[in-house]
C-alpha cells in the first residue's frame, strides 16, 4: 500500500460579518452535525467545488459529508 502525504495549508476565515439569524442557524447546524462551524463552512465549501467539477485529494474521503449529517446519506431510506 503506498501511502501519500499532503501538505498542510492553514486556513483563516475571518472578516465575515452576518446577521444574527444566520450565525445562530449556522452555529446550529454544526452543532447538529457534530463540528465546528469553522469545519462546516469548509464542508460547504468543499460541497460546492465538487458540485462545480473541482476535484481535489487530501482531506476529504469518501462518505465524509454523510458522516458530519450535511447531506443524508445515499444509501438511506
Amino acid at each position: 500500500m503506498e501511502l501519500h502525504i499532503m501538505a498542510a495549508a492553514n486556513l483563516f476565515l475571518s472578516g465575515a460579518r452576518v446577521n444574527r439569524d444566520f450565525r445562530e442557524a449556522l452555529f446550529d447546524a454544526a452543532n447538529r452535525a457534530g463540528v465546528t462551524p469553522n469545519e462546516f463552512c469548509i464542508t460547504a465549501a468543499a460541497e460546492k467545488l465538487m458540485a462545480s467539477g473541482r476535484r481535489f485529494p487530501g482531506v476529504f474521503q469518501a462518505n465524509d459529508f454523510e458522516m458530519v449529517g450535511v447531506l443524508p446519506a445515499r444509501d438511506a431510506a
